[in-house]
């Protein structure tokens, strides 16, 4: 027979860790990268 697990052991978020400020973060890493990238991309196209 398999081994029961309680519901509290078999979450994978931990609850330390709320998740809207996990996306939230990751969202604006995301678009500080994008902005680098940009400006790169200006820079490059029209030189320095």
């Amino acid at each position: 027979m398999a081994k029961r697990i309680n519901a509290e052991d078999a979450k994978q978020v931990r609850q330390d860790y709320p998740l809207l400020a996990i996306l939230t973060v990751s969202l604006g890493l995301a678009a500080l990268v994008w902005l680098v990238v940009e400006v790169y991309g200006q820079l490059i196209a029209y030189g320095m």
